[in-house]
């Protein structure tokens, strides 16, 4: 499989590390160098810019991570506002991206013109106090901090903290967004895209995240499970199970997307990787329906999330289809219920 890089050297040695695979020492010390100077920024505006405490007469539940890139928080923020709704609750998902970036529409993909899925309302902004204060007069009964681990400002009542577990867990890593001693301040860690190692391996990353949070913090993990693809164009069959393809994706871990392909039966010819975020253009889409072509590939295949751009700027012939989905829980899933009914039990809601 050709791997293809169109966006910057840090995606190729995010890439790089997930893989394992040797990594330019020059390089790896320049990734710490960015990293080190962007805490140091994050630090001064502390120290400069205090923020007060606000606390919500509700419930707040942040869903976030310590990394860059994506760990599978918009996933857990849709199952945890789907079980909330299932309660009697009225959920509202905060997410610090503007409406109509790629993750916000993700949330909305049931109801886009309502800005409201089937159970829970969705509010775009940075400023998730106001964010919050809307939801709340439109009468949701909890909030939920879509990426809000690193939020300040809002006091939460529980913190739920991602960790992908393709991931390098070291201090040394140049995609922390702050130490790994942060962890002590979460309420519970969960591995997403557990299902990528085997049960010996994850015990081993189970034991070093809950020594780098202090206590037995790590309470669940889940993976992926592909569901039947959707096209943006009409196709021919039934499904995607052998279909040679080009995989051109913009988000975080899109070695951990071939994999979820492979196992759903492609055969991908060649990865195109875009930046987390990328907003696509003609002249992206132009490019991976021409590796498409030859490649002699069937169709392209991306994520629901990436799916949002593409639809914008796809003018070509190739097929491009839409690879979606399930969180699929490997254990601890009860366990985790638990402690967010506790934490909703501590203000007194039932």
């Amino acid at each position: 499989m050709q791997v293809v890089f169109a966006g910057s050297w840090l995606r190729l040695l995010e890439y790089q590390m997930r893989g394992k695979a040797n990594v330019n020492p020059m390089v790896l010390a320049l990734g710490v160098a960015v990293r080190d100077a962007a805490w140091a920024l994050v630090r001064l505006r502390n120290a400069v810019r205090p923020q007060p405490t606000v606390k919500l007469p509700v419930p707040v539940i942040s869903v976030g991570n310590i990394t860059v890139g994506g760990t599978g928080k918009t996933p857990l923020t849709r199952w945890l506002c789907q079980r909330l709704y299932e309660i009697g609750h009225r959920p509202a998902a905060l997410t610090p991206l503007p409406m109509s970036a790629d993750e916000p529409q993700e949330h909305l993909s049931n109801a886009p013109m309502l800005r409201c899925s089937r159970t829970f309302a969705v509010y775009g902004g940075r400023d998730r106090i106001v964010s919050a204060e809307r939801a709340i007069g439109k009468g949701a009964t909890v909030i939920v901090l879509d990426d809000g681990f690193q939020y300040r400002r809002l006091y939460r009542d529980m913190d739920i903290v991602l960790w992908d577990a393709t991931a390098w867990l070291h201090p040394a890593s140049p995609f922390l967004r702050e130490p790994l001693t942060a962890l002590r301040r979460a309420t519970a860690v969960v591995l997403s895209k557990a299902d990528a190692l085997d049960d010996a391996t994850r015990k081993t990353l189970c034991s070093q995240l809950n020594e780098f949070s202090g206590g037995e913090k790590v309470v669940a993990a889940f993976g992926y499970v592909p569901t039947e693809p959707s096209s943006l164009q009409s196709l021919r069959g039934d499904g995607i199970k052998g279909m040679r393809v080009v995989a051109a994706t913009g988000i975080a871990n899109p070695r951990y997307f071939v994999q979820t392909a492979l196992r759903a039966g492609c055969d991908v010819a060649a990865l195109i990787c875009f930046p987390d975020h990328h907003r696509f253009t003609p002249k992206d889409a132009a490019l991976v329906a021409g590796w498409a072509q030859r490649e002699g590939a069937d169709a392209v295949l991306t994520t629901h999330k990436d799916a949002v751009k593409w639809k914008r700027v796809w003018k070509s012939d190739v097929p491009l289809l839409v690879l979606d989905f399930r969180l699929e829980w490997l254990w601890g899933e009860t366990g985790l219920w638990q402690k967010i009914l506790m934490a909703l039990n501590t203000r007194g809601i039932s």
